[in-house]
């Protein structure tokens, strides 16, 4: 079994989000998938097995259990197919990942690898005491997005600047909050976001694909523009391309492989052991 360490919106190691994608010959149980993404200890491991007509079967495991989705590691799988497997017969534009959420259209443009995803909408909602005083700033506007909570700043540097209080963010009932502000008049982007989830076990992450399913909604609708540019800090950001398209949004990001490596007799594991690996850094 090949994987490939990439690190996902991002165009220098080290930056935005890492993923692990996993080519796999043969089907692995969930079992040893499940407990090689805990050897990897990232937010996403992908397992990618060839299918028919331009699709791929993508399994998605966290750490801590299989994931239905990852936007990020479909960036990081249409990433390895294209510019690192190079495979004989793959169409160059477009692919199909198969997952239990459904079939996503992958496209290559130029530099980037672009996901399609259903266009989303964040509501205006009440904003729990709870919520502005684990922020510690009172924003412009509170909306929400299923079980996610987006809150609008008045500026750019209040968006950069929040330390916000995680043990009050952990209490409130929901599964993440998304600050986010516009980028103002000569700004390198139109917005820029940070997403806290640590009820699901982050304190912050570095990049979110599928959060700007609703952020692009959001600001396409606010700045009147349907081509957005946008980033999200965090210890690692990264840089987000959106296209708003009827009821879809096109997210693109760039990649690059921070490491490549195998692993040896995958077919007979029983359990799975690392201690067989040769890896081979390419930056």
């Amino acid at each position: 079994m090949d994987f490939w360490v990439v690190d996902t919106f991002a165009s220098v190691v080290f930056e935005g989000n890492p993923a692990v994608v996993c080519l796999l010959e043969k089907d692995l149980s969930t079992n040893v998938m499940q407990n090689i993404a805990r050897e990897f200890n990232v937010h996403e491991t992908v397992f990618v097995t060839p299918l028919q007509n331009q699709h791929f079967k993508i399994q998605i495991f966290s750490p801590w259990s299989n994931e239905p989705v990852c936007g990020h590691g479909l960036i990081a799988a249409g990433h390895v197919l294209w510019n690192e497997l190079k495979l004989p017969g793959i169409d160059p534009d477009i692919i199909y990942f198969d997952l239990p959420a459904g079939i996503f259209m992958i496209s290559n443009r130029k530099d980037k690898i672009t996901v399609h995803a259903p266009a989303k909408t964040a509501e205006p909602a009440p904003a729990p005491d709870r919520l502005i005083n684990a922020l510690g700033a009172p924003p412009i506007a509170v909306s929400r997005c299923g079980q996610i909570y987006v809150v609008e700043m008045f500026n750019p540097r209040h968006v950069l600047k929040l330390e916000p209080d995680i043990a009050k963010l952990e209490k409130i009932p929901c599964t993440g909050v998304v600050v986010t502000a516009e980028g103002g008049g000569d700004a390198q982007y139109d917005f820029i976001s940070r997403f806290f989830a640590p009820s699901q076990g982050f304190k912050e992450d570095p990049v979110t694909l599928w959060n700007h399913c609703f952020l692009a909604t959001y600001w396409a609708h606010r700045l009147a523009r349907s081509s957005l540019v946008a980033h999200q800090k965090a210890n690692r950001g990264g840089d987000l391309f959106i296209e708003c398209v009827q009821e879809q949004v096109l997210i693109s990001g760039s990649c690059i492989s921070s490491m490549k490596g195998s692993t040896c007799n995958c077919s007979n594991w029983s359990g799975i052991s690392f201690k067989q690996m040769s890896q081979e850094r390419v930056f």
